[in-house]
């Protein structure tokens, strides 16, 4: 995705919540916190020297900035005279999708190109626009210091007249789960080569046992903190948002994803509401089942969108609880519902596969536990962690042809968008478990 085609999207709903990653001793004085240390054992002239996914995360401590749960971010600074270049040779990964994207120091995404986009080197194969899906080519491309031009080269993304950006490799929903690169092949990540030299790459971090995380138990336990002296402004029932990424949405966003997020709150768990759980029911978009075999190109034919999740997140710290995919749901006649709770009032098994419904944990802290903000400031119980959720919802390449995408309504009036979206336009409320039971999804509300 070219910048011509993200400054498209300005114009959209401006509140928007998405992922992104990256780090250099230089952004320590600009307030980037966790963002200014390299990963163990990796130095900051190294590439790709912050990764960021739950599963490979001991402390949480890059757990910000709402990454997608099933997604790896591999992320570095790198500057560069006005003209010059920088070349990034790397093989296509066995995922749903991936993407090269560069920012600014405030946040905003000024050049991307997304895996449908790049030509694949001479002899070689693009798995995301046709043919094999097992053969993973390799590309080269090359990121240039300079304007963003109306018709931008092939395999080139832009500094939009920048010196210094950072430079982020995404990786979404791999098809081996236990590889976060998505690929047994060497290299593992890609290569970035400045001035001649090709940079040393730190190597990925491997997934961790969830005992070895903070984030790997906070679906086993119900909240025992306390409120938080931050307050957020909540509604029942929640308010859904809905933001189309452009080079003005904050955290950094995918410029190939467009996002719909709703703040939840416990304060509706107590009296006189005494509710213990929230849901969110919608229809599901079709997707390419990478992960059953499928190719990730039947998007761009008979597909909606690449990718789809829901994710439950933390916002005061702006970590991930957990995520479920399209894939991992279990829709009821192209129906999704996804139940919000403590592990206590989590429905029965029998109970979600009746109404076709998907558990994610509201999100609970031990006491001894601590977790980190964007500032990498440690947060604790104490501070009222996980009391409340955010949930975000996100559309990855939607199919141009599918006219009721967050994409293709995001220019409509905000008043006009639940009727275009129709059915794909999620409901969402608070309920009880004892309503839930007998009720699935119509439990919203009573």
């Amino acid at each position: 995705m070219q910048m011509s085609s993200i400054m498209a999207r300005v114009g959209a709903l401006p509140i928007s919540i998405a992922a992104m990653l990256f780090c250099a001793p230089a952004l320590a004085q600009s307030g980037w916190g966790v963002w200014a240390t390299p990963d163990a054992s990796c130095t900051d002239v190294q590439a790709w020297y912050g990764q960021q996914n739950i599963q490979s995360e001991p402390t949480g401590m890059r757990n910000i900035a709402y990454p997608e749960g099933n997604a790896t971010y591999w992320a570095g600074l790198i500057t560069g005279a006005l003209g010059s270049s920088v070349t990034i040779k790397g093989q296509f990964p066995a995922a749903r999708y991936m993407g090269i994207q560069v920012y600014d120091i405030e946040h905003n995404v000024r050049g991307a190109i997304g895996d449908q986009e790049i030509n694949p080197d001479s002899g070689s194969n693009n798995p995301y626009r046709s043919g094999s899906t097992t053969a993973l080519g390799t590309y080269t491309v090359k990121l240039v210091f300079g304007a963003t031009p109306s018709t931008p080269a092939p395999n080139t993304i832009y500094s939009d007249g920048l010196t210094e950006v950072g430079l982020v490799y995404r990786v979404y929903y791999a098809n081996n789960v236990k590889s976060l690169y998505g690929s047994t092949t060497s290299p593992k990540l890609p290569k970035i080569k400045q001035n001649g030299v090709t940079l040393s790459t730190c190597a990925p971090r491997p997934i961790l046992p969830k005992s070895d995380t903070v984030n790997g138990h906070i679906d086993k336990y119900d909240f025992t903190g306390t409120i938080p002296l931050d307050t957020r402004p909540v509604t029942n029932p929640p308010s859904l948002l809905l933001s189309i990424t452009n080079p003005f949405t904050p955290f950094y966003p995918s410029a190939d994803n467009n996002y719909m997020s709703a703040l939840i709150s416990r304060q509706f768990m107590t009296a006189p509401y005494d509710y213990n759980m929230v849901v969110m029911r919608m229809r599901a978009p079709t997707f390419p089942n990478t992960q059953a075999g499928e190719a990730p190109w039947l998007a761009t034919t008979d597909r909606q969108v690449r990718f789809w999740s829901v994710c439950e997140n933390e916002p005061l710290t702006t970590g991930v609880a957990r995520c479920v995919a399209d894939g991992q749901t279990q829709p009821l006649d192209g129906t999704v519902t996804v139940v919000f709770s403590d592990p206590s009032n989590k429905p029965s098994s029998s109970q979600l596969q009746t109404w076709g419904a998907s558990w994610l944990p509201f999100g609970a802290l031990l006491d001894t536990d601590v977790v980190y903000n964007l500032d990498g400031e440690p947060k604790t119980n104490a501070d009222g962690i996980y009391y409340y959720g955010f949930i975000l919802y996100r559309q990855t390449l939607a199919n141009p042809s599918w006219t009721q995408s967050m994409a293709s309504v995001g220019q409509l009036p905000r008043s006009q968008v639940k009727a275009a979206m129709g059915d794909y336009y999620p409901t969402i409320g608070y309920c009880r478990k004892s309503d839930f039971k007998t009720l699935g999804a119509g439990c919203i509300g009573l």
